[in-house]
């Protein structure tokens, strides 16, 4: 049996040719076609503009850079996001400090209130498992904010980017993939192009360059995923459906409780008592990769107590993330959710 993966990239016939369209053509390097993709990235979240970059990591440290980020300045984050983001701050030499989130997996206002100082340079508000932060709400601190995008993207100029500055990862595990690959965009102008010149070694005397480009095959794989974008959403929406529809009748205090308007449904979580450690085999024995989130906890990975993150503590140890895709078949979402019903099913009557 073949198993069905937590994450697929949705790879297209319209795919394939987009890329070996740019292949023929015989410029595959950063040019016209990254600029393009750079100018509907941006206008998609309704920016004022954009640079695409190699990654998603790549995209944190050129924001950082931009915003004249140094050694020893503290940059908040919640303990509960992928490692790659601390490692980003890490990079340009900042400090990363870590808080707790809110119920809903993603960082709150209060959450980042309990750990702001004078020594706070930035705030990085990541957006998990498709749920989206309240991003606005952390201008009551008057620091910048880095919203980080790499786990909700919406649909065309469905959201703005509310931070000063957003970042995006189109790794294969993403909302859309560019093979390797990030972007960062900003409404402000001037940071747009303090970006660019970071990016492309302009005013080096100032500022020294930051070289991860985005070469023209992975931007046309990056616009012709963006071109089906909407349909993607539509196909996650409706495998969450599915999903919950069966799982409300078993236990429906599992359920994430976030309304379709605030999650696009890029992971499918559910908060389970003994969490990924009582149904991880149980869910591979019937052929289906179910995940914890997080693979780790930040604050754990620096030596620091539990005793200040709580909720991300819980949501740790009892959050199981299911397959949610749009390349999952249908025969692939049913074996999903039988499975899910039988597995939540002995759980209820134990």
């Amino acid at each position: 049996m073949t198993p069905v993966l937590h994450s697929k990239p949705w790879i297209t016939e319209e795919d394939i040719d987009a890329v070996r369209a740019v292949l023929a053509g015989g410029m595959i390097a950063q040019g016209e076609i990254t600029a393009r993709f750079e100018r509907e990235g941006s206008n998609w979240v309704k920016a004022n503009g954009g640079v695409a970059v190699g990654s998603g990591s790549s995209a944190i440290v050129l924001a950082l850079m931009a915003l004249d980020i140094t050694s020893g300045d503290e940059i908040i984050l919640p303990t509960y996001v992928c490692k790659s983001v601390a490692e980003a701050i890490r990079s340009v030499g900042a400090v990363p400090v870590f808080c707790d989130v809110g119920e809903k997996w993603v960082m709150q206002l209060a959450n980042a209130k309990t750990v702001a100082t004078h020594r706070t340079k930035a705030l990085i508000v990541p957006h998990m498992y498709g749920v989206f932060a309240d991003v606005a709400a952390f201008r009551e601190l008057d620091i910048t904010v880095i919203e980080d995008c790499a786990q909700a993207v919406g649909d065309r100029a469905e959201r703005s980017i509310a931070g000063d500055i957003g970042v995006f990862s189109f790794h294969p595990t993403k909302c859309l993939t560019t093979g390797e690959g990030g972007m960062a965009v900003s409404n402000d102008s001037r940071l747009n192009t303090r970006m660019r010149e970071i990016r492309d070694g302009r005013n080096m005397e100032i500022t020294p360059r930051f070289i991860s480009p985005m070469p023209d095959t992975a931007a046309a794989l990056g616009l012709s995923q963006l071109n089906r974008y909407s349909e993607a959403l539509q196909r996650r929406r409706q495998m969450a459906r599915i999903y919950t529809e069966t799982i409300e009748q078993i236990c429906p205090e599992s359920l994430p409780s976030c309304s379709n308007a605030n999650t696009m449904y890029f992971r499918f979580p559910l908060k389970l008592k003994g969490g990924l450690n009582s149904y991880e085999a149980a869910f591979a024995k019937r052929g289906i990769v179910a995940r914890r989130g997080v693979d780790r906890l930040l604050h754990r990975l620096s030596g620091i107590a539990d005793d200040r993150f709580a909720t991300s503590v819980r949501h740790y140890d009892t959050t199981v993330s299911l397959p949610i895709y749009p390349a999952l078949t249908s025969e692939e979402l049913s074996r999903c959710v039988d499975a899910a019903k039988d597995l939540l099913s002995l759980a209820e009557s134990a």
